[in-house]
């Protein structure tokens, strides 16, 4: 039937957006926009970040269920963007479905960036939150260096393995024995800064911020599945970093300590989001909105804990002050506010307050996972609720378009 491959095809949409690194929310939504453009009268989706189910009505009251298995797939943010702009365009103009299948398989089948940019995004990130980690020109040097050998690893373990346990486990471990051979060799000084700055490449901070998006949007499940994925991911580093330290007996002195100089931090800041903007390849069309956001964020951070002594408050108002510019920004260009909020929030991710408490529980220090595990559910909680009062807030100011009349079961196409 006809239907079937219509529905076939909508799933393997969402699947796309899903390996693209679209939140939950935003996968939803489009598969019902999408499904009402194609006819289907009633449709019932329901979307977790390993699986899609959908059950929908066509016209002669046929009833269809399809399911997907999502393998989980890295961050495409142009990919991402080039589905959302397929998906408003099916939804604002007559669209068959040939013509949509032409599409999609031109934006999957689209070349990926060129080595040399993934290598350049890789050094950019290393050196910017390495300095932003209180590194020295020195340690600086060997996070960028290091960089280089975690997206070479990322290139061909990420290839063969998906397990996020496994693939950070292998190549925490390598980078950390490179780290600690440099600094033993002279070419580094301070193992726990570079480790530090290099760590910021592999936790998760997408999982972070889409499982926060997916909470905000009542998606409970889909939320903490994707907090708990970067939980394990954060694990597998904890893990493979714990071992090269073992073996050589060393420690990891001064890992949480910024650098002390808040322009430079700003710098810093500003360089690592603009090498994780590139590791992800946002558009350059998006970069200078991405960095422009990354930089007032942390600026709001500062600002606010500084004010109230307290890293929830700097935490909130960040987030606040993110997610509104993120809006602004994704209204502005039509595009994912994905995009704009994961890179802009990304200093504020407590990433390594969250790989430090993995450490102490790796490592046996129960006062540091216990200190680290309430500096990072403070943060966490503050980045929610400042993401949900911003959403609330222009919800209420810029309302979505109503929805049709008719039982769908989901949002019609506007």
């Amino acid at each position: 039937m006809a239907e079937d491959k219509d529905l076939a095809l909508i799933l393997d949409f969402g699947v796309a957006l899903f390996q693209s690194g679209a939140e939950t929310h935003r996968v939803e939504d489009s598969l019902y926009r999408l499904a009402a453009a194609f006819g289907f009268v009633r449709c019932n989706i329901w979307v977790i970040p390993s699986n899609i189910q959908a059950t929908v009505t066509a016209p002669d009251g046929a009833i269809m269920t399809q399911i997907r298995h999502i393998r989980r797939g890295g961050v495409d943010f142009a990919r991402l963007d080039e589905l959302n702009a397929l998906s408003r365009q099916v939804c604002s103009q007559a669209m068959d479905s040939g013509c949509f299948a032409v599409c999609l398989a031109q934006i999957m089948d689209s070349p990926p960036a060129p080595a040399w940019l993934v290598y350049l995004s890789a050094a950019l990130a290393g050196a910017g939150f390495g300095v932003f980690f209180n590194c020295g020109a020195r340690d600086a040097a060997a996070a960028a260096c290091t960089s280089l050998l975690v997206a070479f690893l990322i290139r061909t373990v990420g290839a063969r393995q998906s397990n996020p346990l496994i693939v950070n486990f292998i190549i925490s471990c390598l980078s950390e024995a490179f780290i600690l051979l440099s600094v033993k060799a002279g070419f580094g000084e301070h193992a726990g800064p570079i480790a530090a700055g290099v760590v910021m490449m592999l936790i998760s901070g997408l999982g972070v911020t889409n499982g926060v998006r997916d909470l905000v949007h009542q998606d409970t499940l889909s939320g903490l599945l994707n907090i708990v994925l970067s939980l394990v991911g954060a694990g597998g580093i904890a893990l493979g970093i714990a071992l090269p330290l073992r073996l050589f007996g060393a420690g990891a002195s001064g890992l949480m300590s910024l650098n002390p100089q808040p322009g430079l931090q700003m710098i810093a800041a500003a360089v690592g989001c603009l090498g994780f903007a590139l590791w992800s390849h946002v558009k350059l069309r998006h970069l200078s909105g991405c960095v422009l956001g990354a930089m007032v964020t942390w600026s709001a951070y500062l600002g606010a804990s500084a004010a109230s002594g307290s890293e929830f408050w700097g935490a909130l108002a960040s987030s606040a002050v993110c997610a509104a510019l993120a809006l602004l920004l994704s209204r502005a260009q039509k595009s994912p506010v994905t995009i704009f909020q994961t890179v802009a929030i990304f200093p504020v991710i407590p990433g390594a307050a969250l790989y430090a408490m993995m450490y102490g529980f790796v490592m046996g220090d129960a006062e540091l996972a216990a200190q680290k595990g309430s500096s990072l559910a403070l943060t966490c909680l503050g980045i929610v609720l400042g993401f949900m009062l911003v959403e609330m807030l222009f919800r209420t100011a810029w309302p979505q378009a109503p929805e049709s009349k008719e039982e769908k079961g989901g949002p019609s196409c506007r």
